[in-house]
């Protein structure tokens, strides 16, 4: 009898082990950062990878799960829209979003292969986004202003006005400062000896789906789109000298599989240096 206890509870914490690992429940992922440039926090949510995912009617659970950070502004970094599913749920999250918060987007490959990524772009506007493409806007948040720039991703080039997003990369760096916090949102993590070129502080971007399977301690990601297997920004925090990049693991359900891997809407508080977290 303790025998079949034991292996009843041992086949129950495999089935509870399983279904942690390939849970869909969206997690809340937190990251700090610290700059001399900043007098006052300002806190932003990163979306990236929506693929046209449903998360309830109207994307409801996206929604209570960012009204409780009081965000400042929301960054999404591309594929929010997909070529593949219905995007009536995305749009739907766009207006939600759009009439609550200040909201700066950039297309990432996935808009691009819809063949309609320049009618996308106008959507998005119609929703009360901020659409950059090798431009930069100022976010006012409380007292503290920062700059926030962002280039289309790599599949759009050249562009209707002839650039490549090198040149768009180009023109945003031309925003950053000493004095001003610069945020630059792309869709793709891999260029990094390209952003480590330019002045910007924080960099936003996505595309790789946290390597599709982590194991825990061992390994951050197994394969990314563009990377390939072993990703070196599967997702996560990395630090270049002054800079940071955090590669958001995305909100795609629907490309598969995720071991280990929910989900995830990021939250970035960014404070002063000596500020407290």
């Amino acid at each position: 009898m303790i025998k079949g206890i034991m292996t009843a509870a041992a086949l129950g914490g495999c089935a509870l082990l399983a279904g942690a690992a390939v849970s869909e429940k969206p997690v809340v992922v937190g990251y700090t950062v610290k700059s001399r440039k900043l007098s006052h926090p300002v806190t932003l949510i990163q979306i990236s990878d929506l693929h046209g995912s449903v998360y309830g009617k109207g994307e409801e659970e996206l929604l209570r799960l960012t009204e409780p950070l009081s965000p400042d502004a929301i960054m999404l970094t591309g594929d929010i829209a997909d070529d593949r599913v219905s995007n009536r749920s995305t749009f739907a999250l766009a207006e939600a979003l759009g009439r609550r918060y200040r909201c700066f987007y950039v297309i990432g490959n996935h808009e691009v292969y819809t063949g309609r990524a320049e009618q996308l772009k106008a959507r998005f506007r119609a929703c009360g986004f901020t659409v950059l493409s090798g431009e930069g806007a100022v976010l006012t948040a409380g007292k503290e202003r920062i700059v926030v720039c962002g280039i289309d991703d790599p599949y759009a080039s050249p562009d209707r006005m002839g650039r490549m997003w090198e040149e768009q990369l180009s023109c945003c760096d031309g925003f950053t400062g000493d004095r001003v916090f610069s945020v630059l949102l792309t869709h793709r993590p891999e260029p990094v000896s390209a952003y480590t070129g330019t002045g910007f502080d924080l960099i936003l971007a996505g595309h790789a789906h946290g390597g599709q399977v982590i194991l825990p301690g061992l390994l951050n990601g197994l394969y990314a789109p563009h990377q390939g297997w072993f990703p070196k920004y599967a997702g996560g925090r990395y630090r270049f000298g002054n800079q940071t990049m955090i590669v958001s693991r995305g909100l795609s359900k629907y490309v598969k599989p995720r071991v280990f891997n929910r989900p995830e809407l990021v939250v970035i508080r960014l404070i002063p240096e000596g500020g407290q977290a």
